[in-house]
């Protein structure tokens, strides 16, 4: 990871309105540091840093009357779920949301594709909605999205079912690789029925490939019937979503 030229490098963005959250209070668990981090040799801020951050802030909001719907966690420079002090954070998170935006809902976002960790699923669980990235069907798009090997797809499928409230986001793409073709969203379709989540959303937008030169997403027409097409063969919650960015480029 890049170092940044300043001490702290923003951890809290927000509170902002976006369109799928309402007012919503952005956290970044990767904003790079330079002081208080986890290791040495690291960026990542240590969880201290991260909830006295979040707890000055909340508390200042609630005490003048504003009100947040959502904390979502994300990383930039490192997913969220790959953070050593997740759980600590999280916990912290859930505590400061129940005692001063009861309401509020808590979401992490994650392009994690190992969930083989007991306890970061158990963390991760804590959270009202937990939103993966799930771009693939076949082992063959896997391995030519991620790099990675056929079992570790079969291993990450399986890991997805310890969880009630998933959420996952079908990114389309049509190059370098198209997972937009029949055979692949058929594919998809029976992941679905083996994961079971609570909700597909399905964006035009180059996922995982997106640090692939050329990618290219799907239209908005593609989605749309792709959206009909998965909805029909699993009988769950498939939705069109548009891509929203929570953090500044």
């Amino acid at each position: 990871m890049a170092k940044t030229k300043d001490a702290t490098s923003k951890i809290l963005h927000g509170p902002r309105e976006t369109r799928r959250f309402g007012r919503t209070m952005i956290v970044d668990l990767a904003a790079p540091q330079l002081g208080l981090v986890v290791e040495r040799g690291s960026n990542l801020p240590r969880a201290s840093v991260v909830v006295t951050t979040c707890a000055r802030e909340i508390i200042t909001l609630s005490k003048e009357g504003i009100k947040v719907d959502a904390i979502i966690v994300v990383g930039s420079e490192e997913d969220p779920a790959r953070h050593p002090d997740l759980r600590e954070i999280t916990e912290n998170l859930r505590a400061l949301r129940d005692k001063w935006f009861s309401r509020a809902k808590l979401y992490v976002f994650s392009k994690t594709r190992d969930l083989s960790s007991y306890d970061v699923r158990a963390t991760l669980a804590m959270y009202n909605a937990v939103h993966i990235e799930f771009d693939w069907g076949t082992a063959k798009n896997w391995t030519s999205a991620t790099g990675e090997k056929g079992p570790a797809f079969t291993q990450f499928v399986e890991d997805c079912h310890h969880f009630d409230h998933l959420i996952l986001e079908v990114s389309l793409f049509r190059a370098p690789i198209d997972n937009t073709a029949a055979n692949e969203i058929a594919a998809i379709g029976k992941k679905i029925l083996e994961i079971k989540p609570q909700e597909v959303l399905v964006l035009c937008h180059t996922g995982s490939v997106s640090h692939k030169d050329g990618a290219k997403a799907a239209t908005k027409a593609q989605r749309n019937k792709i959206v009909e097409t998965l909805a029909d063969a699993t009988g769950f919650s498939v939705q069109p979503e548009e891509f929203e960015e929570f953090l500044p480029g």
